[in-house]
């Protein structure tokens, strides 16, 4: 696989997290949280198999959100087991919001980093 075809596929899936989280916040801001939105729900289980790098689940998708939601040292940015059980129980207060808000800005910054390397190539 070559080096472009990799990071394009990074990209995608950095997007796609992050239009998700968007999409979430977005709606935790105007409403109660609902453990039965399926944005919400999809997000929350996301967080619960990311946890543990997707081991349990066996979700590729899970390994790939927990490696783009660490820091250069691969330090986890949020606690996502506890992220997502919060998302599913419907039990999101402002700190948790910051939290999501956090990991979304986190998210944009590897595509814009992502989207440059694209550009240079």
């Amino acid at each position: 696989m070559s080096d472009l075809s990799l990071l394009t596929g990074v990209y995608a899936n950095i997007e796609k997290y992050g239009v998700l989280i968007d999409r979430v916040i977005e709606r935790l801001g105007r409403e109660k949280a609902d453990p039965t939105d399926p944005d919400q729900k999809k997000l929350a289980q996301l967080f619960v198999d990311a946890s543990d790098q997707g081991l349990e689940s066996q979700s590729s998708e899970a390994l790939t959100l927990d490696s783009l939601l660490r820091t250069s040292s691969g330090k986890p940015l949020a606690d996502l087991k506890q992220l997502g059980e919060r998302l599913q129980k419907g039990d999101v207060d402002q700190a948790y919001l910051r939290q999501l808000g956090e990991l979304a800005q986190g998210l944009e910054q590897e595509r814009a980093d992502i989207a440059r390397r694209l550009r240079k190539r």
